[in-house]
């Protein structure tokens, strides 16, 4: 397995390196200023974000996205877990909670402007309510799908509720957990360049737009490749963390860590 795996990792280290080499190749071809050689784009990308601007400009975006972040998973998986545990009030609230999550994120950026202004208040509320969403149904599953067998071995051993959701049904839903937040990590990244697009003074989002606007091309491809190296550490990041949080979980399912 470790063979294939390193074969397989060769062969896409490979294949981006193609594309590179290829996209090097034709921009110094066309010489076009809309797409700069990609040996300009990472001069660029060194000068601008090893420099005080990532400071100015990544480190807000970093921790909107993270309180936003908190929140939702703080939330979802609180009112999930209470919607799961009880057959009731899931059936009652399932419409309601289908209805709200296919509401795009972006949509409701305009209701945040008008209610709370464009400050980073707005922005953490909207990827609070963008990320929010697959947390809180994931972990309504998770708790709803709880082997029956766990839930009467509780009974017979006596546990009372709050144990039950303790000592059960939390640690049954986890893995769906998990998975809900992953996908609401990938949201809030998106939700946090959207909002600073539209209503900011720093930020990511805004850093790009501005280089767009005032056509410093290889500064807004800079930022481009941030965000794709910001977007890949937090995964990967999420990833070993869940796998090391979780290893009981794939041991069980046999699936490798």
């Amino acid at each position: 397995m470790n063979k294939v795996f390193n074969r397989g990792n060769a062969a896409g280290i490979i294949t981006v390196i193609v594309l590179l080499l290829l996209w090097q190749v034709i921009a110094m071809w066309k010489q076009t200023v809309y797409v700069p050689p990609v040996s300009t784009i990472f001069l660029t990308f060194l000068k601008e974000w090893f420099s005080p601007t990532f400071g100015q400009q990544a480190v807000p975006s970093l921790y909107r996205m993270a309180v936003g972040y908190f929140f939702a998973s703080l939330i979802g998986i609180a009112i999930g877990i209470v919607i799961g545990s009880f057959k009731r009030i899931y059936q009652l609230l399932d419409p309601v909670l289908q209805f709200w999550r296919a509401i795009p994120a972006t949509a409701i950026i305009p209701v945040g402007i008008l209610l709370i202004g464009i400050g980073d208040q707005m922005k953490m509320v909207v990827i609070c309510f963008g990320a929010m969403w697959p947390i809180l149904i994931n972990t309504a599953d998770g708790a709803r799908l709880v082997p029956t067998e766990r839930l009467d071995t509780a009974r017979i051993f006596g546990l009372t509720p709050i144990e039950t959701l303790l000592r059960v049904i939390l640690p049954s839903a986890t893995p769906m957990i998990a998975a809900g937040m992953r996908t609401g990590l990938s949201i809030a990244f998106i939700m946090i360049v959207v909002s600073e697009m539209i209503g900011s003074t720093d930020g990511l989002g805004y850093y790009i737009l501005q280089a767009q606007r005032t056509f410093a091309i290889p500064e807004m491809y800079g930022g481009i490749l941030l965000l794709a190296i910001l977007g890949y550490l937090l995964n990967t990041g999420f990833v070993w963390a869940e796998h090391k949080v979780l290893a009981w979980h794939y041991g069980q399912t046999a699936r490798p860590v």
